[in-house]
C-alpha cells in the first residue's frame, strides 16, 4: 500500500500502526497505554459505557479538562510525545488546588509509583528557577515540595502521588505520566 494510505487507515484505526510500514518504535510503545474507564461520578462528558477519562473542572473559563494516566514508564519528552500523538493533548497543567489534589487521587489509584509527570518545566535562572507549562498556559500555582524547584539546571517536574507535592526530576528518567485531552 502507499505510505500514505497507510497513514490514513492508521490514523482511522482501521490498519493497526505496528502493522503499517510507517510504525517507528515510539509509535508501538504508544500501543502499551491504557485509557482509564470513567468512574460513575465523573461521566459528564460522554454518554453512559463510552470509554473516556475522569473530568475535572479546568482553569475557571476554560470548560472541562479530561485527564488519562499512562502507567507505561516514558522520559519526559516522550510522554510528551505520547499525549500528542496518542491523545491529541499534552501533559496536565495544574492551576489551582483543587485539579492538583484530583490528579494526585488518580494517580495514586491508578499507578504503584510514588511520582508522575505532569507538564511543567524549570529553567535555571537567579536567584530562583524559572518555570513555565510546556501548554503554554499561565503559571498561576505551584505545589513545590520543599527545596524544589531545584536552581541550576533545567528540570521537568513530577507529582508526587503520596502528598501531592511537586518535584523537580531530571527529564530523561522514566516515569508514569499524566495526559490532559
Amino acid at each position: 500500500m502507499q505510505p500514505y494510505l497507510l497513514l490514513a487507515l492508521a490514523l482511522l484505526g482501521t490498519v493497526p500502526v505496528s502493522r503499517s510500514a510507517l510504525a517507528s518504535p515510539a509509535v508501538e510503545d504508544e500501543e502499551n497505554v491504557t485509557e482509564l474507564e470513567v468512574p460513575e461520578e465523573y461521566s459528564g462528558c460522554l454518554g453512559a459505557g463510552d470509554k473516556q477519562a475522569p473530568d475535572v473542572p479546568s482553569m475557571p473559563g476554560t470548560g472541562t479538562c479530561r485527564y488519562v494516566v499512562i502507567r507505561h514508564c516514558q522520559s519526559f519528552h516522550h510522554a510528551q510525545r505520547i499525549c500528542a500523538r496518542r491523545f491529541r493533548g499534552r501533559l496536565a497543567s495544574i492551576h489551582d488546588y483543587r485539579t492538583n489534589a484530583f490528579l494526585q487521587h488518580l494517580a495514586c489509584r491508578h499507578t504503584n509509583s510514588g511520582q508522575v509527570w505532569i507538564g511543567a518545566v524549570s529553567q535555571p535562572c537567579f536567584p530562583h528557577p524559572r518555570c513555565h507549562w510546556t501548554d503554554g498556559s499561565p503559571w498561576n500555582y505551584s505545589q513545590w515540595s520543599p527545596g524544589h524547584p531545584r536552581p541550576g539546571c533545567r528540570f521537568c517536574t513530577a507529582l508526587c502521588t503520596n502528598n501531592g507535592r511537586w518535584r523537580s526530576v531530571n527529564c530523561n528518567r522514566r516515569l508514569p505520566f499524566i495526559c490532559q485531552i
